[in-house]
């Protein structure tokens, strides 16, 4: 069964990256490209992405700053 199979009624529990672009601006994706949006400051990309996983931090991870070039 895949991620999009689920049941009729079963809850998708979404999953979320937060990383910064190549411009600087902090992007919190959904790892299965169900959503995304793109920030001008983590506080807000953080805020997203916790209320679009129903408030469970333990499904928002924080990819490490790659990207020293802003």
């Amino acid at each position: 069964m895949s991620y999009f199979d689920a049941p009729p009624g079963q809850p998708v529990l979404r999953e979320f990256m937060i990383h910064r672009d190549l411009r600087g601006r902090w992007v919190a994706s959904e790892i299965h490209g169900l959503s995304e949006g793109v920030f001008s400051a983590f506080k807000e990309a953080f805020r997203f992405a916790c209320a679009e996983a129903d408030g469970d931090t333990d499904r928002v991870h924080v990819e490490p700053t790659r990207l020293r070039r802003f």
